[in-house]
């Protein structure tokens, strides 16, 4: 009844999206430093290939040179790192096995040290919880989690703008759900530690071409999502 509740009020807060009048068309920022990408099978361009949502997610399929990470790391002209898995939750993945979400893995030594070699970061892009909340409601764990995520990484790389995302795969109340607990973890890191994390939730643009291989976002789907991320970039440059 509680998440009933919840999720209608959520509902009814939800902005109206913006008019494509007021997208905003300064310059990027000057940043240097590399792109780190922090996700899932999204992040990693799994499927972005395919011809549409029947076909598997085998290697001729996938692209993580055309996943929206890279796409905004070409448009800045600068290098990019990616730490992410398929199937990889922040601490509920898809699937039987739970013995490697992204919480775990992050307090593995060798894991670690991985991030902190990762050279000059200037933008990292998070996009977790695809799997953790797909038919399921991890808010619990998963809140905490994502705030010592985040809290982590403004302090490993404290001259970066660091977004936290949400989209596209989701939908009705796991959607909901999704980007109200990253908003959340959000406001409380920026509360408890005066950062300026940012909130950002991806959508896949026009549907009829939105989908690659098993509902994973297509090539456009995924310039759709990094031109959301660089026009918010280009709105913070003004």
């Amino acid at each position: 009844m509680l998440k009933n509740i919840l999720v209608s009020a959520l509902l009814l807060a939800v902005p109206a999206c913006a008019n494509k009048d007021t997208v905003p068309q300064g310059p990027l920022p000057d940043l240097p430093g590399k792109v780190l990408i922090v996700g899932d099978s999204i992040s990693l361009g799994l499927g972005a290939m395919g011809p549409d949502k029947t076909c598997p997610l085998t290697p001729e399929y996938n692209s993580q040179r055309n996943a929206f990470g890279a796409q905004v790391a070409d448009a800045l002209g600068t290098d990019y790192v990616v730490f992410a898995w398929p199937g990889i939750g922040l601490v509920h993945n898809y699937g039987e096995d739970q013995t490697g979400t992204m919480s775990i893995r992050l307090r593995q030594l060798d894991e670690k040290q991985r991030l902190a070699s990762t050279g000059p970061v200037q933008l990292v892009l998070v996009n977790l919880g695809t799997h953790d909340y797909f038919h399921n409601d991890p808010t619990e764990t998963f809140e905490p989690a994502m705030e010592d995520l985040l809290s982590m990484l403004s302090g490993e790389y404290p001259d970066a703008i660091i977004y936290a995302l949400t989209g596209p795969m989701l939908g009705g109340t796991d959607r909901i759900l999704h980007e109200h607990a990253v908003q959340t973890a959000v406001d409380a890191v920026n509360a408890q530690k005066g950062t300026a994390i940012r909130f950002l939730a991806l959508t896949s643009g026009d549907k009829a071409v939105a989908y690659g291989c098993q509902w994973h976002p297509s090539v456009p789907a995924h310039e759709h999502m990094a031109g959301m991320i660089l026009d918010d970039l280009r709105a913070h440059n003004q």
